[in-house]
């Protein structure tokens, strides 16, 4: 990673938060956004959706969007209107969204990358347990909605049958835009300022602050998705086939947790 090796310039320069789904990101978005001042951007960037909804949901999800859109485009005129410059992507010292590292939406500032991990496979029943039941399943790993429909034994059977229905090693995609843990590792190092595993927050709140100058709030309280299955309860065989099917995100977050750990240290 960067830290300690960059001094962002947040008078000119920007942070960029690469917010993993099921990362506890909307906490660290908030204290980040708080202790930046920074506003969200007027015009929301939609992350490519799986085209896997069907019937109604394929109409939901486009028309949300739209509603989402419109209301934001009314807000940016009346604060045109009024003399005021609406929040840009261009103009703001922190943004975050579900965005690959390579496909952060283009700006005029210089920027810092920056971003959590979590264990694969507390994320794994995250996503589970958060996408049971909605209406939008689609966005989770799994690329047909209807393994959410089912229990953890039978949507690991499902899986290992069909592993091109689900999207391994998410959180190396995202880094290295493909499931390669190498690929990802060497990602983090050159182009993340600072990355942390999600148990360690507020410790990265503190290095941030730091870094940049500023005093972060203490992180707001991450409640657990409804129903989640926690890996310490799981029958020992099942939580080893469920550890398995992300093995490059297994040793992304090993690598990334052991070099924040070492910031620790460094930093005293």
């Amino acid at each position: 990673m960067l830290y300690g090796r960059v001094a962002p310039d947040l008078s000119r320069e920007q942070i960029v938060f690469l917010h993993i789904r099921k990362t506890a990101g909307t906490a660290l978005a908030a204290s980040l956004a708080e202790g930046l001042g920074a506003r969200p951007p007027v015009v929301t960037a939609w992350p490519t959706v799986h085209a896997q909804e069907r019937g109604l949901l394929a109409l939901h999800g486009p028309l949300r969007r739209a509603a989402v859109n419109a209301g934001e485009g009314a807000r940016a005129l009346a604060l045109r209107l009024t003399g005021r410059e609406a929040p840009s992507v261009a103009n703001q010292p922190f943004i975050a969204g579900h965005w690959r590292l390579d496909a952060v939406p283009p700006g005029p500032r210089p920027r810092h990358y920056v971003t959590l991990l979590r264990d694969p496979l507390d994320r794994l029943l995250s996503d589970h347990a958060f996408m049971r039941g909605k209406r939008d399943r689609a966005r989770g790993d799994a690329l047909d909605p209807s393994l959410y429909d089912l229990d953890l034994e039978a949507f690991a059977e499902a899986v290992a049958a069909r592993p091109e229905l689900y999207q391994h090693d998410y959180q190396c995609r995202q880094l290295a835009g493909a499931p390669d843990a190498a690929a990802a590792i060497e990602a983090a190092d050159r182009h993340l300022w600072l990355a942390a595993p999600v148990s360690r927050l507020p410790e990265f709140l503190e290095l941030a602050g730091r870094g940049l100058g500023v005093r972060f709030a203490p992180p707001p309280v991450i409640r657990p998705s409804r129903g989640r299955a926690r890996a310490e309860a799981l029958a020992p065989r099942l939580r080893a086939r469920l550890a398995a099917l992300n093995p490059g995100d297994a040793a992304l977050f090993a690598q990334v947790s052991a070099d924040f750990d070492r910031l620790l240290t460094e930093s005293g």
